[in-house]
């Protein structure tokens, strides 16, 4: 069993390069020291959570949520990750471009914490340090 990796704040769950590069940029500008893994879709963030196919087990304070990715996209993610008792104080952001009312409301129903529109600027950036803090 592979033991898990504490150091890990923010996992962000995301398969465009461009706004991985933005939310590592808001995040360094508030503070250096937060630790964030990256997963290009669902299925590989659940490998992570769970350490599975070669990847590190983590388990971060923080889920950053794309909602529209190949593989198993967020909403799919987020049904999983709440199906789960392990994760259930795990705090999820949903990070999206766009998103449907009938896509926001499934999200609300799996306990998000809120909605950021793309791209993450410092202000949100901001508020999810704070939920980090009150963890």
């Amino acid at each position: 069993m592979k033991s898990i990796n504490p150091n890990i704040d923010i996992l962000c769950v995301e398969d465009d390069e461009i706004d991985v590069q933005s939310v590592k940029r808001a995040f360094n500008k508030l503070n250096s020291k937060l630790k964030i893994a990256i997963a290009s879709n669902g299925k590989q963030a659940l490998d992570k959570l769970y350490g599975q196919n070669g990847e590190e087990k983590i388990y971060p304070k923080v889920i950053l949520l794309d909602i529209n990715m190949p593989k198993m996209n967020g909403i799919e993610f987020l049904q999983a990750l709440r199906a789960d008792l392990a994760f259930i104080d795990i705090q999820v952001f949903v990070l999206t471009g766009s998103y449907t009312t009938k896509e926001k409301l499934a999200m609300e129903s799996l306990n998000i914490r809120g909605h950021i529109i793309k791209p993450l600027e410092y202000s949100d950036a901001l508020n999810i340090f704070w939920a980090l803090e009150s963890t």
